[in-house]
């Protein structure tokens, strides 16, 4: 423990894993060609289907030329994310190592009940819950409100 306050030591741990995995979204993955390859793939579904219903060939060729671009489109867009996958698992997964080695039997006391998935998959409704969910719990958080102030900022 570096300040004493566990639940603030992962909430600062937290904070920064969202900093790094925007960075690093922002570096390996380009967001705008995926959203215009997405549109583009919505428009090609809808013309499948106005395709898929006619019996011609030249219909059915056609489907299948639209269906092979949107596999294109697709590839493309999993290459980006494998990128940020492969290269953020690591570092994920070493922070998760350290703070599962020094917080491992480190109960978090909430001032309210949070749900809680066990690994036996029951629920329960608790006030005291392990570092990990308070991990999950603030890495949530953060990164819904991050992605909203970069959304205001324009930077999204």
């Amino acid at each position: 423990m570096v300040f004493g306050n566990v639940m603030l030591e992962i909430a600062l741990v937290s904070l920064v894993m969202s900093g790094i995995s925007q960075i690093l979204q922002r570096k390996l993955m380009d967001k705008k060609g995926m959203k215009a390859s997405q549109e583009k793939m919505k428009e090609q579904q809808k013309r499948i289907k106005e395709l898929v219903g006619r019996e011609d060939q030249q219909s059915k060729a056609e489907a299948e030329r639209l269906q092979k671009e949107m596999l294109e489109l697709m590839s493309k867009s999993m290459q980006g994310t494998m990128k940020h996958m492969v290269v953020s698992m690591p570092i994920f997964l070493g922070v998760f190592w350290g703070l599962g080695y020094l917080y491992s039997g480190a109960l978090i006391q909430l001032p309210m009940a949070v749900p809680v998935l066990h690994r036996d998959l029951s629920f329960e409704i608790t006030s005291a819950i392990s570092w990990l969910w308070w991990y999950i719990y603030t890495s949530f958080s953060i990164g819904i409100v991050l992605n909203m102030v970069l959304k205001v900022l324009g930077k999204e």
